[in-house]
């Protein structure tokens, strides 16, 4: 979820800098988690692209979008 297994980088402080942030992720999201902010890792990340999509598709159909015209 934190992406620490998903990285491109090869100098020493970006390697570091990665995994220090990946770490730093993921305590927030289990200190969301302990507080009932959210109900899983995941449940943040389904609801974030749920959000994205939903915003997707109402630009779309919306009738001042500039790709319809």
């Amino acid at each position: 979820m934190c992406g620490l297994s998903k990285f491109q980088v090869r100098t020493t402080k970006a390697i570091v800098t990665h995994i220090f942030c990946s770490l730093r992720a993921f305590c927030q999201l289990e200190l969301m988690r302990i507080k009932a902010t959210i109900e899983s890792w995941y449940s943040l990340q389904r609801e974030l692209s749920l959000k994205v999509a939903r915003e997707f598709i109402l630009e779309q159909l919306s009738p001042t979008n500039s790709l319809t015209a």
